[in-house]
């Protein structure tokens, strides 16, 4: 269904009662200071998330000392049907959204046009320009960037060493790493899970293709046109060159690689920074040789999907100003190194990207180097996430041609497919 319009949904008694927060004096903040302020984060929270948080909200008080920070944790299945009350009851006044779902709420008039106060923001020049444009939507700004989550080439840096080769940065050098790695060490060269579109949208982005384009407000699906077959095609023979696994055909990027690379069973695999301590556990045997680089593409490196959170000032709060002070305490630059350390998850300033931090630990250089490329997103459609989690069209087409399928009898139909899902009415 769509959304209803936040200035339906707010009536003069619920504005009154449930859309906004208390009000204070004036304080060293930019704005009137709220009683409390609320703050709605998603995922569940560890014991450094909350350390981390109420370090924040010390932080905050020094702006607003007489205002109190709620931090409330909304599990990231619950968040679409929290945000839907809240458009209705009244919601918080800072609130964590994933980058690929901005568009859906700002559309939804639930997010608060921010871009008078980014002006005056000392630290927005120095954001990742792929990831502020995430906040934005209808020429305002919703949003701003909060942390990423890239994904990048892992490889164990000694076998390179000893074949003689850099990490590979075209698809031709892929292929050759790949096999001369099964040529030495007898172990597949490269691990292509076909449950993994974040890592194939690497592959499709890099040949110029797309999944879906919008043409006169309606989607049209483009797994079957020359680029993206090409793409899918290319990935699917990873599998049936023998490069990858078989047993990596229908399943995701965890249980396909993790294992085999932590024991040295396959040579390189596409995955996030964030999975080294899982591996680790897995066997940290080789761990002083893990390393990244960015995802090899036709001629270079390969766009990636920006993943990750931003930061947003509800659309009914009545301190605009005060939630926008708390959003750039939240990231400010000093914590937001200190959460990547909380979370794995990457900084979206790009000086702190190239810092020593990150461009002298092994499994995070190439990584960081890949954030500060070209990132995207997947359809902005709210109708992706029925494509991508429920009916996984893209996966499915991939899984079909890894298992000997021919393209021209799995695409066609796949596209008409997701063609058809991308249209449904989500005005209902």
């Amino acid at each position: 269904m769509r959304f209803p319009k936040i200035a339906a949904a707010c009536t003069l008694v619920l504005l009154a009662a449930a859309c906004g927060s208390g009000s204070g004096d004036d304080t060293g903040g930019s704005g009137e200071a709220p009683d409390t302020l609320t703050v709605w984060r998603m995922g569940d929270a560890s014991e450094e998330e909350n350390e981390f948080m109420d370090s924040v909200t010390e932080q905050y008080q020094e702006l607003y000392p007489d205002t109190e920070v709620d931090i409330q944790w909304i599990p990231w299945g619950e968040f679409s049907q929290r945000f839907q009350t809240a458009m209705v009851s009244g919601g918080p006044d800072v609130v964590e959204i994933g980058n690929d779902q901005v568009a859906t709420w700002a559309d939804a008039e639930a997010l608060y046009d921010v871009a008078e106060f980014v002006e005056e923001w000392e630290d927005r020049d120095d954001l990742l320009e792929g990831a502020y444009a995430n906040g934005t939507f209808d020429d305002a700004q919703y949003s701003i960037p909060w942390y990423s989550g890239v994904r990048a080439l892992w490889y164990n840096a000694d076998w390179l060493d000893e074949l003689g080769h850099e990490p590979p940065e075209t698809w031709d050098e892929l292929l050759e790493v790949s096999e001369d790695i099964q040529d030495e060490y007898e172990v597949p060269g490269f691990a292509a899970p076909t449950d993994f579109i974040n890592g194939i949208a690497s592959f499709v982005w890099a040949n110029d293709g797309e999944f879906a384009i919008e043409e006169n407000d309606e989607w049209v699906g483009q797994l079957d046109s020359r680029a993206t077959a090409e793409a899918l095609e290319f990935y699917a023979h990873l599998t049936l060159d023998g490069h990858s696994p078989a047993a990596c055909v229908g399943v995701d990027e965890v249980e396909c690689a993790h294992a085999d690379f932590a024991n040295r069973q396959v040579g390189m695999f596409i995955e996030g920074p964030w999975s080294e301590p899982q591996i680790a556990d897995i066997n940290d045997e080789h761990a002083e040789h893990w390393a990244t680089a960015p995802i090899p593409g036709v001629d270079g490196m390969a766009p990636a999907f920006a993943g990750g959170s931003d930061l947003a000032v509800w659309g009914t709060t009545e301190h605009p100003e005060a939630a926008f002070d708390y959003v750039t305490t939240l990231n400010n630059k000093e914590n937001a190194m200190s959460y990547s350390d909380v979370s794995s998850m990457f900084p979206t300033y790009e000086d702190l990207l190239e810092s020593d931090t990150f461009q002298e630990d092994p499994v995070l250089a190439g990584a960081a180097e890949q954030a500060t490329g070209d990132l995207r997103q997947l359809p902005d459609t709210p109708n992706w996430g029925h494509v991508q989690w429920e009916l996984a069209t893209v996966q499915n087409a991939v899984e079909r041609m890894a298992g000997g399928s021919l393209p021209e009898d799995v695409l066609p139909e796949l596209n008409e497919e997701l063609t058809e899902a991308l249209n449904r009415p989500t005005d209902e």
